[in-house]
């Protein structure tokens, strides 16, 4: 695939990362202990701040963030389903095992599957000035480093222009991927992705014999810290090694550290040129009033490291004081601070992909707002990142 993201950052803007200040808050002091949790900018005694995106280099505290909740064991068949809108999300595993991360919000439940849906929006035009689908895309909760995830779909790839997708994603740019397109709905491609690096050629298509939206395959991701094998209906497609990833500076350019698992779907067809093309354009709204659905049958996922499921939510001496949160009303400080759900927002998508066009990575579905970010400085490294945030996709 011609694309990919630059750095992912879930339910969060580049601007409360900056070093220095939560920034809407404050550009040179960290949040103060009564709202102590750094999220987009804001500062928060909302545990929905403290959890997925919060900062805690500009936070009161180092512990003022929830930590990363790790992987558990799961077969999920959607019977009962434990999946809340990302707004509403306190980041409690233990709750939820998914989040739906768009507003509006366009993911459900029906008949045991998961149910993706993507609508047409005929409000807000991208950044190419066309009206695209508003898509949506499920989180998982906790965070995969290593492991087996797989997954029966049908996708919602039947037209030109329709994304779906079943990924792993980090926030700093790791990526494994299945993706399907309208263009080519016979057919899936395997791909990855690391640090955010564009490297087109790390795609690879392959036949799957049916049309992948009118049946139901089983995808495999197998991710271990060696290798990543894709395979399709129990048989393997394609098997990458660690050491073939080894660059001319010597580091390996493999996909590591924690991951959280997605589906999505989005539309590509109305996108600029390289995504279009990529996709198939254009994406057919001839019915405004069709909807494009992907269904998830059932989900398995295993994870290489074990022993998370015994942990407490939150662990002792994280997040907001809980002692103060019970005689004083959630406040959130900063400028513009927002008036609905989390630091996402209310009424808008929640969910910030960085990304960079053309783009092809999963659910790039933002509204309608672009930030570049340059050499974000931390003290062993510089990383030159660019983002694009879309209501659509690029």
């Amino acid at each position: 695939m011609p694309l990919s993201f630059l750095l992912l950052l879930s339910l969060i803007p580049p601007s409360s990362l900056v070093m220095g200040g939560c920034s809407n808050y404050d550009p040179v002091k960290k949040c103060p202990k009564e709202s102590p949790c750094c999220n987009n900018g804001w500062c928060s005694n909302n545990p929905r701040f403290c959890s997925t995106g919060c900062d805690p280099d500009n936070s009161y505290s180092s512990k003022s963030c929830y930590p990363t909740p790790y992987c558990v064991n799961l077969f999920d068949n959607f019977d009962a389903p434990k999946m809340i809108n990302a707004n509403n999300f306190s980041g409690n595993p233990n709750n939820y095992d998914w989040t739906s991360d768009f507003t509006p919000d366009y993911a459900s439940y029906s008949d045991s599957n998961l149910l993706l849906s993507m609508k047409y929006d005929g409000v807000n035009k991208n950044s190419v000035g066309n009206y695209q689908g508003f898509g949506s895309t499920v989180s998982s909760t906790r965070w995969m480093e290593y492991g087996w995830i797989t997954a029966k779909i049908k996708t919602a790839s039947s037209k030109l222009g329709v994304v779906s997708s079943f990924i792993t994603r980090g926030l700093q740019g790791d990526e494994v991927d299945f993706e399907w397109v309208g263009l080519a709905p016979s057919e899936v491609q395997s791909n990855y992705y690391w640090q955010g690096v564009l490297d087109y050629g790390h795609s690879t298509h392959h036949k799957i014999g049916s049309d992948s939206s009118a049946d139901y395959h089983i995808y495999e991701i197998e991710w271990m810290p060696d290798h990543i094998t894709w395979s399709l209906d129990g048989k393997p497609l394609r098997t990458l090694q660690f050491e073939d990833t080894k660059a001319s500076n010597g580091s390996f350019l493999f996909p590591s550290g924690p991951q959280r698992i997605q589906f999505s779907v989005w539309d590509g067809g109305m996108a600029a040129e390289g995504t279009a093309n990529w996709a198939g354009t254009p994406t057919d709204w001839s019915d405004k009033s069709r909807v494009y659905t992907m269904s998830v049958d059932w989900v398995n996922i295993t994870c290489y490291y074990q022993g998370n499921a015994t942990t407490t939510w939150p662990p002792d001496g994280y997040g907001p004081d809980t002692t103060t949160n019970g005689t004083t009303p959630y406040q959130t400080l900063g400028a513009g601070n927002p008036t609905l759900g989390g630091p996402g927002g209310g009424n808008v998508a929640s969910n910030y992909n960085a990304t960079i066009p053309p783009s092809e990575s999963a659910a790039f579905q933002l509204s309608q707002l672009s930030v570049a970010l340059i050499s974000l400085i931390s003290a062993s490294a510089i990383v030159s990142i660019s983002f694009s945030f879309k209501h659509g996709n690029l």
